[in-house]
Order: C-alpha cells, then sequence, then structure tokens
C-alpha cells in the first residue's frame, strides 16, 4: 500500500493524493487511472476529484505547449480515461472492489447515492461503509 503522505508536494494534484477519500474498492481502478494518465503525461493535474451519484468524479487539468497552444489531443486522450473509470465506479463496489451498483443510503437529514455490492449494502458496519456523504 502506498504512504500518501511521502507524496512530493508538486504531486498533490495527482491521483494518489486524492484516494484515501475514497473507499479501498476503487483503489485497483484509481491505480490504473493513475498509470494510464502518467503514460500521457508524468505531470499531468488534476482540476477536481470528488464522488457523486455513487461514482468517481474526476477532471483532468487541460495542458498546453511551450508556445501556449492548448493540447486537445491529450485533453481528449485524459477524458476518455477519466470517463471510463466514471463508468467503472458506477459497476464496482467502493467498498470491497466486488461487483456493485449504486444504491441510495440516507438518515434522518439527508440521502446520498453509493456504489456498493449487496454484502456491503447487508452488512454496512462489516465492510467498513461510511455513513457520511461522500462530496
Amino acid at each position: 500500500m502506498t504512504d500518501f503522505s511521502r507524496i512530493p508536494a508538486d504531486q498533490d494534484r495527482q491521483i494518489p493524493a486524492w484516494a484515501p477519500t475514497v473507499g479501498p474498492g476503487w483503489a485497483a481502478l484509481l491505480d490504473q487511472l493513475h498509470r494510464d494518465l502518467l503514460a500521457l503525461d508524468a505531470d499531468y493535474q488534476l482540476d477536481s476529484f470528488s464522488t457523486s451519484l455513487g461514482s468517481l468524479r474526476i477532471l483532468v487539468a487541460d495542458r498546453f505547449d511551450q508556445d501556449g497552444e492548448y493540447d486537445g489531443d491529450f485533453a481528449d486522450k485524459a477524458c476518455a480515461l477519466t470517463d471510463a473509470a466514471q463508468v467503472a465506479s458506477e459497476h464496482i463496489c467502493e467498498q470491497c472492489g466486488a461487483s456493485g451498483r449504486p444504491r441510495f443510503r440516507g438518515d434522518q437529514h439527508r440521502t446520498w447515492i453509493v456504489t456498493v455490492c449487496e454484502t456491503c449494502r447487508t452488512y454496512p458496519a462489516a465492510a467498513g461503509l461510511r455513513l457520511a456523504a461522500n462530496g
């Protein structure tokens, strides 16, 4: 497991810095996305990282060449990767990594959606499911 406290400050806008903010079931998905983005650009930066409606929402910052020209090819490839990760996260239990689906969670004050498998849905305490909204 990666020690995220040792990530250099210039990498705090890459996926490893944000991976601990979601459940462990998405670790492999985020690791693969990070490796794929590194292959495009070792210095890629995130504009945002969050979850919404039970799936990942990741936006990669635009990249410009030395002449200040927008790198549309990079943007297209990075967007395809993050879109694929978002779709995949809708089918992977955020807690354990098994096959899952978005499900409603709630308390007396609010309702939110998380993607979990049948086991984690049924036994949330055993799976370590957080009962707070995830952003």
